[in-house]
């Protein structure tokens, strides 16, 4: 089997209101399908996400390296071949590459080749991987802030995840140590004292904050804090961590092993949170959590859960999974644009299903992919 082609395609989907996090507004949401054909007419399918952050620009230059840099890199070789394709990848970029953007077209193509060793052999992913579990626990993920920003109305969205029989949600905090203290207590109020509840920051604090907001809230028992400090500030995931009772998440924004290595073996976080969106695709995301299993330290995701449940259900060190139910700004578009897998649209008692088709079990829409083309 060769690769014979490789296709991308840029969507674009705006949200009817913006909503916010602490560290950006998000006004749509867009996503670049990568596609790689072969000589015996299987195709895999592979995918990024955006927010249309950098002035819009983030997708669009992820787009031009795959076309331009990594396309290349592929044509006539065996997609069997991921480990000696990646390794190609990432050194052919080494130049302008090694985090960002370059890594993140990696991650596409990666995913693409494993959706086609999947469906050549007939097996699912998960099962290739490793096929650790048949489900996966997930959180609720939402919480963001909006233009109204009522307590009642973020009350009122919690309380609907536990009526669809979630155990756990999360929420946003980090625009306002005090204000938010005020959010997570009418959270707490709201859902009750046997769900957990996550807070996530989006690099919004320094380490004083973060310790101030932890102590203000220890009567909410927060599950953990996700992302409090920029992703570089390494040396202060290492005091923030030492001196924390909640648990402290991170890695969303990080890329490849390497940069897990300085996380983990520093003891900078409890918690990582590889997305095989920005990772490096499949092959580094196990990898990184092959690498948080030898340190006993829980491996989850951030987001993609139409791929995540593919990889946590793999491995053994991958407790929950965050879930954004189909009405949320960020998860609409995507659970419409993706028709399969069927399975991570339903959740049954806080748990979601593992994909049993060969590959990936990824389909897409194809009148959305016209109507929302960029």
């Amino acid at each position: 089997m060769k690769i014979r082609d490789l296709k991308t395609t840029i969507l674009y989907c705006p949200f009817k209101q913006n909503i916010h996090d602490a560290a950006r507004r998000i006004a749509g949401r867009d996503v670049l399908l990568v596609e790689i054909f072969t000589d015996e007419e299987i195709t895999g399918l592979g995918f990024l996400t955006g927010l249309g952050v950098a002035s819009g620009s983030e997708i669009v230059v992820i787009n031009e390296i795959i076309e331009k840099g990594l396309k290349p890199m592929v044509l006539g070789k065996d997609p069997f071949s991921i480990e000696q394709l990646w390794q190609g990848m990432y050194q052919g970029t080494t130049r302008y590459g090694r985090k960002g953007a370059a890594v993140r077209a990696i991650s596409g193509v990666d995913m693409a080749l494993w959706d086609i060793v999947g469906k050549k052999t007939g097996i699912p992913v998960y099962k290739l991987l490793g096929g650790y579990a048949d489900r996966s626990k997930v959180y609720a993920s939402g919480g963001f802030y909006t233009e109204r920003n009522e307590l009642e109305e973020l009350a009122d969205e919690m309380r609907s995840y536990l009526d669809r029989g979630f155990k756990a949600v999360k929420m946003k905090v980090g625009r306002d140590v005090r204000k938010d203290v005020i959010r997570v207590e009418a959270v707490r109020k709201a859902i009750g004292d046997d769900v957990d509840l996550l807070v996530d920051a989006n690099e919004a604090w320094d380490v004083t904050s973060a310790l101030r907001f932890i102590e203000a809230t220890k009567p909410c028992r927060i599950f953990w804090l996700e992302e409090p400090l920029m992703p570089d500030d390494i040396d202060g995931y290492v005091r923030l961590t030492a001196q924390s009772v909640v648990p402290i998440a991170a890695g969303e924004n990080e890329y490849t092993k390497y940069g897990f290595k300085d996380l983990i073996a520093r003891n900078a976080v409890h918690v990582v949170q590889p997305d095989v969106t920005r990772v490096g695709g499949i092959s580094e995301w196990m990898k990184v959590a092959a690498l948080a299993r030898t340190w006993n330290i829980p491996c989850v995701t951030h987001a993609v859960q139409e791929v995540h449940i593919s990889l946590v259900t793999a491995v053994s060190n991958a407790p929950i999974m965050e879930y954004f139910t189909h009405e949320h700004y960020l998860q609409t578009f995507l659970s419409d644009l993706f028709v399969e897998p069927a399975c991570v649209h339903k959740v049954v008692d806080g748990f979601v299903e593992a994909p049993k088709a060969p590959g990936l079990g990824l389909q897409v829409d194809p009148e959305l992919v016209k109507r929302y083309r960029a």
